[in-house]
C-alpha cells in the first residue's frame, strides 16, 4: 500500500521507463510496483528539484516586489530608486522609523522559508523512513540517497536558522513516529551537529557507493540532476558547505571549527559547480524571459538599480568605462547609460538610499525643482511613456537607449538560460580569504592571496554566465558590444586582480581587509545569492551601507538601529505550536542579532556616515 501511494505521489518525478509498454504500465499502480530503488531514487531526485535550489519565480517576485522592503533592498545588492519627495516621505516614515515598522511586511514571504523547510524537505523522511526497511543489497545500493538527502536537508536547516535563530531541528521529520510538536533547539547545536554529520558523510560516500552494483550506479547518475552519479564531486561539494559552516560560527566557536576546517579544505572543488534548470523553458513570457528566478527578475526587474555599494567598487574611476581601471566584470554585471547607443562611452552610474545623492540621477522627472543632469540620449515615447523605467519586454536596442543609470544587466540576469548556482571557486576563495585572514587553519597562501584567485575566477564565472543562450532576441551589433561584451584578456584580469589584492594587503587591520572581502562578496554573489549576502552582512557588519536619508521626512532617521538582525517566526507557529514557542517567544524580536554574531559586533553599525557618492554639484 505504501509503494502504491509513492507511485501515485512520484509518477511525475520518477526515472522514465524504458518503452512504451512499461511507461503505461509504470502509471497504472494496479500493474507495476516499482522496485525500492525506483522509489528512493526518484524521491531524491524531487528533493533535489524543490523551490529552495530553483530560486523559484515566486519567492524572487515578491522579495523584489517589497519595493523598498525587500531583501535585496534592505542589503543595498540592488535599490530601488524614489522618485518623488512626497514618496520619499512616505518611504521613510512609514517604514523607516523604528526596526519594528520597518520590517512589518519587509519580507517577501520570507516567513514562508520557515515552513518550506519542513515540508519541502518532507522526501528526505521518506527516504530514511524506506531505507529503515531494507535489507542487504537494496540497502547498500539505496544508502546514498539517504546521505545525500541528508546533506540536502541539512543546507536548508542552516539557511533557516540563518533567518530565524532557534528552529525545531533534531526532533523535526518524525511524524511517522507520531511527534507533531517539536521543540526548538539551540542553533549553535544545529550547526555543530550538522558539521559534524558533513564530515562523516563525506568520509564515508566513497565507500558507500563502492558497495552499489553496477545497475544501481547506472540509476544514480541518471537521477542526480546536480553532479550526475559523480561521487567525488558530491565530497568537494559537501567540503565547500563545511568551510562555510565553519566559517559563519567561527565567530562565536573558533577553536570548535578549526579541525574541521583544516580537514575539509584538502578537497574543495576545482571548478564552479551549476546546473541547468530541469524547468528552465517553464513560465517564459512570450519569447522573451526564461522561468523560475529569472521570470521574478523579469517582472519587477525596475528593482534592480545597481546600488553604490556595488557600482563604486566596480566602477572605480570616472562614470565611463575604462578597462584600464575599472573592475572586468562592470559590463557583464550591469547595464550603464550610453550617448546614442554607443559601445565605447557608456556610463556606469550607481544610485543609493540616500535622497540627496539619488535626486541629481539622471532622466528623473524635471518637476522635481532639483537640478538634474539631463538625459542627452534620443529616448523613445515608449520608455518615457513608463515613468522613466526601462523593462526587459522592450527591444534590448530600447533598453540600451533607455537606460539612465545603471541596472543589473538583463543578458546576464534576466533573459538567459543562465545555470542555477550550487557552488563556485570565487565563494571558496574568499572563505579561505579569511581562514587566512583570522589564522583559523593553514591554507597554503596568504589572505591576499585567496583574494586575487577570488577575482580572477569570479571574472571566469560571469564572462560564462553572460555567454549562455538567451532569449533577448535581435540585437544591433552597437547593443550586443554593450550588453555581450568580450572577455578581457588574461593580462587585464591578472592585472586587475592583482590590483585588489595590494589593495587588501595595505589595508592596516583585519576589520579593513575584511571590508574589501566583504565588497568582494557582494559582487560576486550579487543578487543572486542575495540571501547569503545577508547573512554575511549581519555576521560582519561589511561592507558598509549608504546611509539612508529622505529630506522633508518627520521622521529622524537613525541608520544604526534600522537593521533587521532576523526574520520573526510565523505566526502559524504560535498557533499550533505554542508550548514550544512560549520558549523561544521572548527572543524572537526583529531585532536580536542571530547567535553566529560576535559580541565585539553587535553594537558595530550597518551604516556609514554619509553617501560614497557626493551629490553633483
Amino acid at each position: 500500500m505504501k509503494k502504491l501511494f509513492y507511485i501515485l505521489l512520484l509518477t511525475p518525478f520518477l526515472f522514465p521507463a524504458c518503452n512504451e509498454e512499461l511507461d503505461r504500465d509504470w502509471n497504472n499502480p494496479n500493474v507495476y510496483q516499482p522496485k525500492p530503488d525506483e522509489v528512493v531514487s526518484g524521491l531524491f531526485t524531487h528533493l533535489q528539484k524543490n523551490r529552495f535550489w530553483l530560486k523559484d519565480y515566486g519567492e524572487w517576485y515578491w522579495i523584489l516586489s517589497s519595493w523598498d522592503q525587500g531583501l535585496p533592498q534592505i542589503t543595498q545588492v540592488c535599490t530601488y530608486v524614489p522618485y518623488t519627495v512626497d514618496y520619499c516621505t512616505f518611504w521613510a516614515d512609514d517604514h523607516y522609523g523604528d526596526v519594528e515598522n520597518f520590517v512589518a511586511d519587509a519580507n517577501g514571504n520570507i516567513p514562508g522559508r520557515f515552513e518550506r523547510f519542513y515540508t519541502d524537505m518532507n522526501n528526505y523522511g521518506l527516504i530514511r523512513d524506506e531505507l529503515a526497511v531494507m535489507e542487504t543489497a537494496d540497502y547498500d545500493n539505496n544508502l546514498v540517497y539517504l546521505r545525500l538527502a541528508t546533506v540536502l536537508k541539512n543546507i536548508i536547516a542552516l539557511q533557516t536558522v540563518d533567518l530565524f535563530n532557534s528552529i525545531p531541528y533534531f526532533d523535526a521529520f518524525k511524524g511517522s513516529e507520531a511527534v507533531f510538536f517539536t521543540p526548538y533547539d539551540d542553533p549553535l547545536e544545529i550547526y555543530k551537529s550538522v558539521i559534524e554529520e558533513y564530515q562523516a558523510i563525506a568520509g564515508e560516500l566513497p565507500s558507500v557507493y563502492g558497495k552499489m552494483s553496477e545497475l544501481a550506479k547506472t540509476t544514480f547518475a541518471r537521477q542526480d540532476v546536480y553532479f550526475k552519479g559523480d561521487i567525488d564531486k558530491w565530497v568537494k561539494f559537501i567540503n565547500a558547505q563545511t568551510l562555510k559552516s565553519c566559517v559563519r560560527i567561527s565567530g562565536v566557536a573558533a577553536d570548535y571549527v578549526k579541525p574541521f576546517i583544516a580537514e575539509a579544505i584538502k578537497n574543495l572543488p576545482a571548478e564552479d559547480y551549476t546546473f541547468a534548470s530541469p524547468q528552465v523553458n517553464e513560465n517564459r513570457i512570450g519569447t522573451s524571459a526564461g522561468g523560475i528566478r529569472q521570470r521574478g527578475f523579469y517582472e519587477q526587474y525596475y528593482q534592480l538599480a545597481v546600488s553604490d555599494v556595488v557600482m563604486l567598487r566596480l566602477n572605480r574611476g570616472t562614470d565611463f568605462y575604462e578597462p584600464d581601471i575599472d573592475d572586468p566584470r562592470l559590463p557583464v554585471l550591469t547595464i550603464g547609460c550610453s550617448e546614442e547607443g554607443n559601445p565605447d562611452k557608456v556610463e556606469y552610474y550607481g544610485v543609493s538610499g540616500n535622497w540627496d545623492r539619488n535626486k541629481y540621477l539622471r532622466g528623473l522627472p524635471a518637476d522635481l525643482a532639483f537640478p538634474l543632469d539631463s538625459c542627452r540620449r534620443n529616448v523613445t515615447p515608449q520608455i518615457n511613456a513608463v515613468s522613466n523605467l526601462i523593462r526587459p519586454q522592450f527591444p534590448m536596442d530600447e533598453m540600451v537607449r533607455g537606460c539612465r543609470w545603471a541596472y543589473y544587466n538583463p543578458i546576464t540576469f534576466v533573459l538567459s538560460e543562465s545555470p542555477l548556482y550550487i557552488n563556485s571557486l570565487a565563494e571558496n576563495d574568499l572563505l579561505l580569504a579569511e581562514v587566512a585572514l583570522k589564522n583559523l587553519a593553514s591554507t597554503g597562501k596568504s589572505a591576499g592571496q585567496h583574494i586575487n584567485d577570488a577575482v580572477a575566477h569570479s571574472i571566469d564565472f560571469w564572462y560564462m554566465m553572460n555567454a549562455v543562450p538567451h532569449y533577448a532576441g535581435d540585437m544591433s551589433d552597437d547593443t550586443k558590444k554593450i550588453l555581450t561584451p568580450a572577455k578581457p584578456s588574461g593580462s587585464i584580469i591578472s592585472a586587475y586582480a592583482g590590483t585588489i589584492q595590494s589593495e587588501f594587503d595595505a589595508a592596516p587591520g583585519v576589520e579593513d581587509k575584511m571590508e574589501i572581502l566583504m565588497q568582494q562578496k557582494y559582487i560576486h554573489l550579487n543578487i543572486f545569492e542575495s540571501f547569503e549576502c545577508f547573512a554575511e552582512l549581519r555576521r560582519t557588519r561589511h561592507p558598509k551601507l549608504e546611509p539612508i536619508t529622505c529630506t522633508g521626512s518627520s521622521t529622524t532617521l537613525v541608520n544604526q538601529t534600522m537593521m533587521i538582525e532576523r526574520f520573526k517566526l510565523p505566526s502559524s507557529e504560535r498557533a499550533n505550536n505554542f508550548d514550544e514557542y512560549a520558549k523561544v517567544m521572548a527572543d524572537d524580536l526583529w531585532g536580536n542579532p542571530v547567535f553566529w554574531v560576535p559580541q565585539d559586533k553587535i553594537n558595530e553599525k550597518y551604516f556609514l556616515p554619509q553617501a560614497l557618492k557626493a551629490p553633483l554639484p
